[in-house]
């Protein structure tokens, strides 16, 4: 079991590295943590910050979804465009 552990923690990349292509991403989760530390400094009871970290994570979620649609979106585009060259783009009229 632990010479799993030691395999997984071998080639698990830091969080930095993760994120790397993702600085949307990472900048939201520095958001979050800073907006944590001001909560507590405030004063915040621990149920108060655990609501405001649950509302700021699902919004993250949502946000992380939505990029992911628009790079399978984009994916698809760029694919069709290749099997059908001779596809019209259909945009509006000036």
């Amino acid at each position: 079991m632990s010479d799993e552990l030691q395999k997984e923690n071998s080639t698990a990349k830091s969080l930095d590295e993760r994120f790397a292509n993702r600085p949307h991403t990472y900048r939201r989760l520095q958001e979050i943590a800073d907006e944590m530390d001001q909560a507590i400094a405030n004063g915040a009871t621990a149920d108060e910050a655990e609501a405001m970290a649950i509302e700021q994570i699902q919004k993250l979620g949502g946000e992380m979804l939505a990029d992911w649609a628009e790079a399978k979106q984009q994916q698809a585009l760029k694919q069709a465009r290749a099997t059908h060259p001779e596809s019209i783009k259909h945009i509006k009229k000036k």
